[in-house]
């Protein structure tokens, strides 16, 4: 399929990071384990989704089936009375078996996040490599806007899977992700025709 007929009437996409979890707090990486919200991740969601009713009108919510995704997206999903649409696609990074790793441990006594940031195919024992982030993201995201033409479309993920996608995105270079870390419940656009990051990491509904 050329780029023309990709882009025809092209959505306004919205990405979205997931709240505050545990994982979070405890700087230990939890690509797809299941992990959950914390109580102030919690609240987040409301100011999240009191942020969506008030300002955006999303016509599709899709989300990781992950419930930090999830809860997440509901909160937006029931502002507007929208069914919530959940594709796997869009769930984290997963470092197979050093899920649950510290953040600290993988730079230093590993030595292994320089290679997870710089190495596309760098692929954790039972895990995947940025590039199969990279292609399951825009896989399914293609997928989204040739579904949802001249839709507003909300994605909510997580934070270095849409930051892998940006990357790909914006630079065609998926090692560039760590340009474009967000906050929990950030909030980015992005028009795909002109390539044009408009938002990004937007919390001013935290601020309340």
């Amino acid at each position: 399929m050329s780029d023309k007929a990709f882009y025809h009437k092209p959505p306004r996409l919205t990405f979205v990071r997931h709240a505050e979890t545990f994982a979070n707090i405890n700087q230990v990486w939890h690509g797809q384990t299941d992990t959950a919200l914390t109580e102030h991740g919690h609240q987040q969601t409301q100011l999240l989704g009191q942020h969506f009713h008030h300002h955006k009108t999303p016509d599709v919510i899709i989300a990781s089936p992950l419930q930090r995704t999830r809860i997440t997206a509901e909160a937006i999903a029931q502002q507007h009375q929208i069914e919530l649409q959940l594709d796997p696609r869009l769930m984290e990074f997963h470092l197979g078996d050093w899920e649950d790793t510290s953040f600290k441990d993988l730079k230093g006594k590993m030595a292994v996040a320089a290679r997870l940031r710089d190495e596309p195919d760098f692929t954790p024992p039972n895990g995947e490599s940025q590039r199969m982030v990279q292609q399951r993201m825009v896989e399914a995201i293609e997928e989204i806007v040739r579904s949802h033409q001249q839709k507003n479309v909300v994605i909510v993920s997580h934070g270095v899977a849409i930051a892998i996608a940006l990357a790909h995105y914006l630079h065609d270079d998926t090692t560039q992700w760590l340009n474009y870390n967000m906050n929990n419940t950030g909030i980015a656009e992005l028009c795909l025709k002109q390539k044009d990051l408009r938002v990004f990491n937007n919390t001013d509904h935290l601020k309340r």
